[in-house]
């Protein structure tokens, strides 16, 4: 029986995706380049828009290249030692009188014993500068970075790195809010000049032909089918996993209730658990009017001021649910069935 090509994982890479081919040349020219205009990237995106696998594509390309080291660090534990002792156990060969020493679940790791280093940042700056003089660089990759003294002391570093002029490379992935809250410190206001990368809808085109191509129909089918996901990335991968499954080439009620499941499971109820109080009362009013409902029409519901709503829908908008492409003066979701969603989270709950 053939595979279902299809992922229900979160933030895997898929065996069946679309590429975004446009942000990952762009990534990889500019690292690659013989004088990089940017040393970093952040993507983001909302959960489930595709920041993780594009991360992933870009360190799989580079590591495949020459003159090219990838280490991924874990926001959760000690970076700079994580970034030390990988630097040494890749390397390692190069720096045969190296000592490190870094502690692991409390217990002191001593590569060598004849000493023991005092400043981490001193040791990896010593092995950034011998890599250097071989023309070898570095891509760190740091997925769901967040506002912890873990990511800032990295990122200060990384501005060192910057100054020195050291073959140090960084993509990050991160929700809206956690990197805006991260670049709001005093020491990380570099973070804002930031080159970022938003990853908004894929295009429904594509999204149609690989359904076209992976269940054998129409293009008239594969368009009906497409225009469920509204172009959301994991919504792509939900909904071809049911089908497949289902042997079915149309969408019907069994696919649709389970799709819809899926979704609200491994996404929505993350998301909507996020939010602050007054962004779930902007939407429920949002979700209980029309589609592409004027912005006068949910103030005047919400008896809130025009700067103050300017300020929560720019923050939604941002954050990936409400859609950046509505008309002037309109808003309406960008995510699939999130309508039907934040109406169940009305206090008063169902479809209204």
């Amino acid at each position: 029986m053939k595979s279902n090509p299809f992922s229900l994982d979160f933030g895997a890479e898929p065996n069946l995706y679309i590429p975004r081919l446009n942000e990952q040349a762009k990534i990889i020219n500019t690292f690659n380049s013989d004088i990089p205009t940017s040393h970093i990237y952040l993507i983001l995106g909302v959960r489930g828009s595709g920041k993780t696998v594009l991360m992933t594509s870009v360190s799989h390309t580079l590591s495949d290249l020459p003159k090219w080291i990838h280490i991924d660090l874990n926001v959760e534990k000690d970076m700079l030692n994580s970034l030390a002792a990988n630097l040494f156990r890749l390397t390692k060969n190069k720096f045969p009188k190296f000592n490190l020493a870094f502690s692991f679940k409390g217990v002191d790791v001593s590569v060598a014993k004849e000493s023991k280093y005092t400043d981490v940042q001193s040791d990896i700056d010593e092995m950034l500068q011998e890599l250097a003089k071989h023309n070898i660089k570095v891509l760190i990759t740091i997925d769901e970075v967040i506002n912890s003294k873990n990511v800032r002391e990295f990122t200060s570093y990384f501005q060192h790195c910057l100054r020195e002029k050291l073959p140090v490379f960084v993509l990050m992935t991160g929700l809206y809010k956690n990197i805006r809250a991260l670049q709001n410190n005093r020491s990380q206001t570099f973070l804002k000049r930031t080159p970022k990368i938003v990853l908004g809808p894929l295009n429904l085109r594509r999204i149609a032909k690989y359904y076209e191509d992976t269940f054998n129909i129409s293009e008239v089918q594969s368009f009906d089918i497409a225009g469920h996901t509204l172009g959301y990335s994991f919504a792509f991968q939900i909904l071809g996993y049911h089908m497949f499954e289902s042997n079915k080439t149309e969408i019907d009620n069994d696919i649709l209730y389970n799709y819809k499941l899926s979704l609200e499971e491994s996404s929505y109820e993350k998301i909507w658990e996020e939010l602050s109080s007054t962004e779930q009362e902007v939407l429920i009013a949002i979700a209980k009017s029309d589609d592409d409902v004027q912005v006068k029409t949910v103030r005047e519901t919400l008896d809130m001021g025009s700067n103050s709503f300017s300020t929560y829908q720019n923050t939604l908008e941002n954050i990936g649910i409400l859609s950046q492409k509505s008309s002037y003066g309109k808003v309406n979701f960008s995510l699939p069935y999130f309508r039907e969603f934040v109406l169940r989270q009305s206090p008063k709950g169902g479809l209204q």
